[in-house]
């Protein structure tokens, strides 16, 4: 079955490996700072913060991107949404958005989520970010072709080299 939501190729393998490579070590770090951090909570809840978690994903990150630097990853692939792709990815944005302002605007909506002023709400925000997800679309599409045009440079150099 082919997927219809997005679009991916992959244009050289060996960096893929070494790319799994460097979220492997990163994903290891990542999960032992996680587990410290449960380990504060279960055992001195008083010193744990919120911003922990966010700190450690800024650090798995930052370390993910240093050891594919390190490796030497020039990382080529293709990658966009189809158009139902876009759609929903804009369906997801409008849910979380919308389910916050429920909550924040309860007494507003009456404790009616099938309340008028909700529903057009929804409607008025899916509307207002399905440009924005389209645009960003481009983008991707645009850097995916890049990408590709400068894999075959790479690889035309490499060629001549020999």
């Amino acid at each position: 079955m082919k997927n219809r939501f997005y679009y991916y190729q992959l244009l050289d393998e060996r960096e893929e490996q070494l790319m799994n490579k460097a979220g492997a070590e990163s994903f290891y770090i990542s999960i032992a700072f996680l587990l410290l951090s449960y380990m504060i909570t279960v055992l001195a809840p008083s010193l744990f913060n919120p911003r922990m978690i966010l700190i450690i994903i800024i650090i798995g990150t930052s370390y993910f991107f240093g050891r594919a630097r390190d490796l030497g990853v020039n990382y080529y692939s293709r990658f966009h949404f189809t158009i139902i792709g876009c759609l929903l990815v804009t369906l997801a944005i409008t849910t979380l958005l919308m389910l916050q302002n429920y909550q924040f605007n309860i007494e507003i909506y009456q404790h009616n989520p099938l309340n008028v002023k909700y529903l057009s709400a929804w409607a008025i925000t899916y509307v207002i970010y399905l440009p924005w997800v389209f645009i960003g679309n481009l983008g991707l599409k645009s850097y995916g072709e890049w990408a590709q045009k400068k894999f075959e440079q790479d690889m035309d150099e490499l060629e001549s080299g020999e």
